[in-house]
């Protein structure tokens, strides 16, 4: 018996663990994103990063609450409940009702992470299409092997913003498989509530 009610509890640790992992990958790829653009031999060369795109900053910031909301709060939580074998925290003497509330806080960071990745991907397919359709299509006027050049340094920074993007996208999946988890049980236990009522 006890291993059933510990089975959702260990589910949902090893789902936060990895969340965390997931969003400190995002975190990692998207603030390590750097194009650096070359125009001649007499200009000096111009750096970009995630700071010079709204919806990079976006992400990164996204991840940043993430990775803090799941490391603080809910990962130790989960630590908890399976250390105790109850996954509604009785022995603190928590309730369904702080259970509810936690797996409404998961509903609300799982759109919030699908907000962030959605910004993310959004802005990079548009703008990674722009650059190839337009910018690098009429290129041929130049030197074709500083363009070809410039043209994989672009890509390869358009490439991390969605690799970036892709992790925290796996990251709200993981989110939402938690609140199903939780939902579940919570419905579970509340069954066997009421028949214990009619004992």
């Amino acid at each position: 018996m006890a291993s059933k009610t510990t089975l959702p509890s260990a589910s949902i640790l090893i789902l936060r663990l990895l969340t965390l992992a997931f969003l400190a990958a995002s975190l990692a790829v998207i603030a390590a994103d750097k194009l650096t653009v070359i125009d001649g031999d007499d200009d000096p060369p111009q750096s970009f990063t995630f700071r010079d795109v709204q919806a990079y900053r976006y992400l990164l910031a996204v991840a940043v609450i993430g990775c803090a909301y799941t490391l603080l709060l809910q990962l130790p939580l989960a630590a908890a409940a399976v250390a105790w074998r109850n996954k509604q925290l009785a022995a603190a003497g928590a309730g369904d009702d702080v259970a509810l509330l936690l797996a409404l806080a998961d509903v609300a960071f799982a759109l919030m992470l699908a907000s962030g990745a959605a910004a993310g991907l959004g802005f990079t397919h548009g703008v990674k299409r722009y650059f190839d359709g337009v910018v690098f299509a009429g290129a041929g006027g130049g030197w074709p092997e500083v363009d070809r050049r410039l043209q994989l340094e672009v890509d390869r920074f358009f490439d991390m913003a969605y690799a970036s993007a892709g992790l925290m996208v796996a990251a709200a999946a993981c989110t939402a498989v938690i609140v199903v988890i939780s939902v579940y049980s919570l419905v579970k236990c509340d069954q066997c509530h009421d028949d214990e009522a009619y004992l």
